[in-house]
């Protein structure tokens, strides 16, 4: 399969994906996500949640922060 049949067959969902802003590439994200909404879940502050998760991922506070906004915006369909 070549770039184009991937594209070609996945048009559909990435179409929508363009048109919300969602970046493909934070998919690599989603277990961190994933860990937050537990993490908060449980009840441990926001604070915490940010450190433990730069730690555990590897990415600097800052960034953790920016993920998880972005992952967390609502986007209408």
């Amino acid at each position: 399969m070549n770039a184009y049949e991937l594209l070609y067959a996945n048009r559909t969902a990435l179409e929508m994906m363009a048109e919300v802003s969602v970046e493909v590439s934070d998919i690599k994200y989603l277990a961190m996500y994933k860990e937050y909404l537990r993490l908060i879940n449980e009840g441990h502050k926001k604070t915490y949640v940010m450190q433990y998760l730069s730690d555990e991922y590897g990415v600097a506070e800052r960034t953790t922060y920016r993920i998880i906004d972005r992952l967390s915006t609502e986007v209408e369909m």
